[in-house]
This record gives C-alpha cells, structure tokens and sequence, in this order.
C-alpha cells in the first residue's frame, strides 16, 4: 500500500494527462455519435463505426503528439512539419474510405445511406473530411503545446525553489562558521586565563552546536526551542564577561504554540554582543519579543563610537544584509525590518506579520 502510495504520487501528474486525455477522446467520439449517427443506425453498426474513426483520428493525433511534432519542431524542421501535416490531410480522406468500404461489408444496409450521400456530394463529403482531419491535427498541436508548456512551467517553478533553497542553505550556512569563529575565541580566551566558566562555556557551545547542525535543518522550528538557543547564547557571552543581567531579556504572549525560521533571532544579538558599548553594565543590551497576531523584535545597545564605526558596518552590515536576505526567501511580503542608528543607541525592531 505505501508502494502504491508512493508510486502514485510520483506518476501524479502523469495521471491527471492521461485522464484528460480520455476524458477530451470521449466528448469527441460522443459528439459524432450525436450529430451524425444519432437513432438512425443500428447500435452495432454505431459502436464499430465510433471504433473505426477513434482508430483513425487517434493514430493521426498521437502519431503528431508523439512524434512529428516534437521531433520536428525540436530540430526546427517547420517544413518538414507542414509537408507531414499535408500529406495527412492528403491520405484522412481515403483512410475514411477504406473504412467505409470495410463496414460495408459488414453493415450493407447501414452503410448504404452513407455511401450514397458521400456518392451525390463526393467534394462535399471530401472537404468534410479533410476539415476533420485538419481539427484532430490542430488538437494534436494545441494539446501538444499546452501539456508542454504547463510542464515546463512546473519544471522552472522546481528550479526556481531549489534555487531559493539553496541560496537559503547557503545565508544560513554563513552564520554558523561565523558565530562559531567568535565563540571559539572567546572560550579560548577563557582557557588562557584558566577561567572557571570555560567547562561550562564548552558545554553550552556544545548544546548551540547540536542545534545548529540538528534541530535547525528545517523550515521551520518551534519558537520555544529558539529561545532556549538564544538564552543559552546570552548565557555563554555572560560567561566570557564574567557578568550576570547583561541582557535585559523579556518575552510577552504565548509562543508554545508558534513557529518561527530557524536561527533568525541570534545574529542581532550576536551584533549587539560583538559590537556594543558598556557590556558590564546590567541591561547594556535589551532584547523584547511581543507575540499576538504579529511577531515583534526588537535588540537595543549602546553605540560602539565614531571609532569604531567602520567595523561595525563592515561585519554588522554584512550580518545584517544575510538576515535581511533570508526573511525575503523565508517571509517575502510578511516582514518588517527597520534598523536605527542614534548617537548613542543601535536599534533594531523585526516585526513577523500573520505569524504562526
């Protein structure tokens, strides 16, 4: 059962052709049956004569669908494709009459009205069936056409978000080399001065590490579980400071129930940390998260100074331009991102609109 499962989900598409293909053969065949059999035959000679045209009309059309048509038109031999269109239009004809002459031998009495009126009105008869020829030829190229160009745009469409997902793969993979530098030199700071914090500083990068080879391969993760990463975050930088209440920390709303992209929270506070003023003092960086119907972030520090100006918005802007890259792919039209800088204060507020 899951084989099957399996199978039809991958030949879905597939599926739904074939089955529009049945479903426009059997409004096609039912169509002659009305207009041109109706009640004035016998069902038997209705029923060979229905098989009889499907075989015909149905060789012509998927010998062009399946053939003439591509092959022709992928080696751009347009001529080659309109000399094969007429001598089908030429050959219909007489095909119609070969089947004609065997159902005669079947149906004598069937068939005889049909006979003489194609006998009365020959040209007439002629031209009626080069014009239904000429319309299985133009259903062939329609359907043809339009099966292709709806394929392909599923196939640009699968392009287009493995593309995007790639290019996510690879804003999000800039981070973990880039917070993973910072934090080792920072431990190692801690073991050059035989610190009593770098076991315990070891083990929190161990827990950021395993959520970030791990739990952050996905689209999505529960909110919940990002703020723990984030916390323990904090706490390995409050460990390198040697500090306790240097982020002023505070979450409002209910996110046991919420999901947000992986690893979008950390990095402005990780520029805060890398690039603030004053990160003894208690509360020298404040982070607020405000849940209802929308998510808002917002990450306040102390301004590093003129001096340093040009670091901050050489490493920050660069952090900066990776998140902001990945809310587009994440979130397009969903989010708000503003970032103000003061004399004194770098701020950043992320709003999430709509966010689950």
């Amino acid at each position: 059962m899951r084989n099957f499962k399996t199978w039809l989900e991958q030949h879905q598409e597939d599926l739904i052709i074939v089955v529009l293909h049945i479903v426009a053969w059997g409004l096609y065949l039912s169509f002659i049956n009305l207009t041109f059999l109706g009640n004035r035959f016998s069902t038997e000679f209705s029923v060979w004569y229905i098989f009889s045209v499907a075989v015909i009309d149905m060789s012509v059309f998927y010998y062009l669908y399946v053939v003439g048509i591509p092959k022709l038109l992928m080696n751009r031999k347009t001529g080659l494709l309109f000399g094969l269109i007429l001598l089908i239009l030429a050959i219909y004809p007489f095909l119609v009459f070969l089947m004609n002459t065997a159902l005669a031998h079947f149906f004598p009495t069937d068939i005889t009205p049909i006979a003489a009126l194609e006998k009365a009105r020959f040209w007439t008869a002629y031209g009626v069936r080069v014009l239904s020829c000429l319309f299985v030829v133009m259903m062939a190229g329609i359907g043809k056409f339009t099966f292709d160009w709806f394929k392909n745009l599923r196939i640009r469409r699968e392009l287009e978000n493995q593309n995007l997902t790639s290019e996510l793969a690879f804003l999000k993979s800039q981070i973990n080399p880039h917070f993973l530098f910072n934090t080792l030199n920072n431990i190692h700071t801690l073991a050059y001065k035989k610190a009593d914090g770098a076991p315990e500083a070891i083990m929190k990068l161990s827990e950021l590490m395993r959520y970030m080879i791990y739990d952050s391969n996905t689209d999505l993760v529960p909110l919940n579980k990002e703020l723990q990463y984030l916390q323990s975050f904090i706490d390995l930088q409050e460990l390198r400071f040697k500090a306790k209440g240097i982020v002023s920390f505070k979450v409002e709303g209910d996110v046991s129930e919420k999901h947000i992209a992986p690893l979008i929270l950390f990095p402005f506070v990780e520029n805060a940390f890398k690039h603030g003023a004053q990160l003894n003092n208690a509360d020298a960086i404040q982070i607020s998260l405000k849940i209802n119907d929308d998510l808002v972030y917002q990450v306040r520090n102390e301004f590093v100074g003129s001096n340093n100006k040009q670091q901050k918005d050489r490493v920050g802007g660069i952090g900066l331009g990776n998140i902001r890259r990945r809310l587009e792919l994440i979130y397009p039209s969903g989010f708000g991102l503003e970032v103000a800088q003061t004399a004194q204060h770098f701020n950043i507020k992320l709003t999430i609109r709509n966010h689950g």
